[in-house]
């Protein structure tokens, strides 16, 4: 009789690439998946501690799996195993917790504590790259590729270059094997994700080698970079993303403050000026193109004119959705110990302003593809409350649209005929449109 697994994953997307791996090796291995929550013999959580609010989900997530397995064996991976394994292996519901240099080793490790009983896992960590090699990503309609791993910045807000070490990097030759076996899988789309993606180096390669070597995979319809620093979004880098055919008009570049001093006492590598005329200038040379940026609210020293600097940036630049969170202290981080820390009721207040003015700024840029014929990648599942199926388009836009079960996980042209209550919608144009009206009359 095989055994069951099932998985929780929090944060970032590679998290979600090493889940993907995990949940590969477990089923070649002659485990079967059920969905968290449900009773299984063995429970893994990839744990994110990229804020205090992710440490706490990462223990509720443990907690939860243990209520539902209670003879069965709890498994903490991920960035807060490898930060502070301390804290999770004294919680009475875990049973193995294993940090970054033994991931790959989770299956032989998981079998082991299945046999001994409770185990702990050094947290020492890797220097070199880790190729966790995928099949397949699952039933997603787009698949990840990590790339790069690891930071050597050190902004002084951040814990991730102690979770994830310094940076390396996967060979061009080894991603783009990957890249060939996804789009084998069917995946029409794939996402270049990393830590710090634009400090990609291996062998002499950079960034814009590694997507030209990309782009020319035959059958791949289009690729999107996850996030990417200001300062690695070179001319050359430019000059490639405007050109290609294949690269989404999407790029997140991360701001975190308009405030110059603040970004100084993040230890950010960049003025809010240089971050100005970049998104500037990206909307001159691509005009199309959906910039996403993330924000940080109440770091320490943050008065109500830094605040001021920060929104009027946003308010005045082409940046067309946001990431918005607050400062958390982090442990071990220099700016765990600045002065000045800010009370959480004014983070609350500050942030509920920039998600206002980037709810705003993202319906100004859907208004713009009104009356246009746009590529979406639909997704696997459709939309819970109208049935209707979901996709984005290359440059970020979510749309919806009545359709067909065959459209699924397809890129098909769309015409966006109106936004509704927040939301792009149209009509599909392809061979799909006839069978939507169908299904609509059914």
């Amino acid at each position: 009789m095989s055994k069951s697994v099932s998985f929780h994953t929090l944060g970032c997307k590679l998290n979600t690439y090493d889940t993907e791996w995990y949940r590969e090796q477990f089923g070649q291995n002659g485990y079967s998946e059920v969905p968290f929550g449900e009773p299984a013999d063995v429970t893994i959580v990839n744990t994110c501690t990229v804020t205090g609010a992710g440490d706490a989900q990462s223990r509720q997530a443990l907690r939860k799996g243990r209520r539902a397995s209670p003879e069965g064996v709890m498994v903490a991976v991920g960035c807060y195993a490898q930060t502070n394994p301390e804290a999770l292996v004294a919680m009475p519901e875990v049973d193995l917790v294993v940090g970054t240099r033994e991931r790959t080793q989770l299956l032989d490790l998981v079998n082991d504590t299945c046999s001994i009983g409770r185990s702990f896992v050094s947290k020492g960590r890797t220097a070199e790259f880790q190729e966790m090699d995928l099949v397949g990503f699952g039933s997603r309609s787009r698949a990840f590729v990590k790339v790069q791993e690891g930071c050597n910045e050190f902004c002084s807000f951040c814990i991730i270059p102690f979770a994830r070490g310094r940076s390396r990097s996967r060979s061009v030759a080894g991603t783009r094997e990957q890249v060939e076996r996804l789009v084998d899988a069917g995946h029409q789309e794939v996402v270049l994700t990393g830590v710090h993606i634009g400090d990609y180096e291996e062998g002499g390669a950079r960034l814009v080698d590694l997507m030209e070597a990309i782009a020319s995979v035959p059958g791949l319809r289009r690729f999107r970079v996850s996030s990417i620093e200001a300062t690695y979004v070179t001319p050359e880098v430019v000059d490639f993303l405007a050109s290609s055919d294949t690269f989404c008009r999407h790029l997140h570049i991360p701001l975190q403050s308009g405030s110059d001093s603040i970004l100084t006492a993040m230890r950010r590598p960049y003025v809010a000026a240089d971050y100005r005329r970049l998104v500037e200038m990206l909307a001159v040379e691509m005009p199309d193109l959906g910039v996403g940026a993330d924000v940080m609210v109440g770091f320490p020293g943050e008065s109500d004119a830094c605040f001021e600097e920060t929104r009027r940036l946003i308010e005045e630049t082409p940046v067309v959705y946001l990431h918005v969170f607050p400062y958390s202290v982090r442990s071990g981080t220099p700016a765990a110990t600045y002065p000045d820390q800010v009370e959480p009721a004014m983070k609350k207040a500050r942030g509920a302003i920039l998600r206002e003015l980037g709810e705003a700024k993202r319906l100004r840029f859907q208004d713009r593809f009104v009356e246009t014929e746009q590529e979406v990648l639909f997704e696997g599942q459709r939309e819970r409350t109208t049935g209707l199926l979901q996709g984005l388009t290359g440059n970020y836009i979510r749309v919806t649209v009545p359709g067909p079960e065959s459209a699924q996980d397809t890129i098909q042209k769309v015409w966006i005929d109106r936004v509704e209550e927040g939301k792009a919608m149209g009509v599909m144009q392809m061979e799909t449109a006839a069978e939507s009206m169908s299904d609509v009359s059914q």
